[in-house]
């Protein structure tokens, strides 16, 4: 928790990410949650492995995501295709 000194309100930290990725949305940003896991140059290799059609199972294998981080990394990569 945290409490913010303007006006004193005790904020815990599931709103600051939300408000987070709501202000993140209004600006047209699209953010993958695997920054803990994958480092930006692995990620650009998976958006240019699944962009040339090459496997990307195998390369994915190595960082343990969850199937809602696999999801968006795939919305990702399809934002950057189009």
């Amino acid at each position: 928790m945290a409490i913010r000194e303007d006006n004193k309100k005790v904020q815990d930290n599931l709103d600051y990410k939300k408000d987070k990725e709501e202000s993140q949305k209004d600006n047209g940003m699209q953010v993958a949650d695997v920054s803990d896991k994958m480092t930006i140059p692995e990620v650009k290799e998976y958006i240019r492995r699944y962009n040339t059609g090459e496997s990307t199972k195998d390369y994915l294998k190595k960082f343990n995501l969850k199937k809602i981080e696999l999801d968006e990394l795939q919305k990702l990569a399809e934002k950057r295709t189009s």
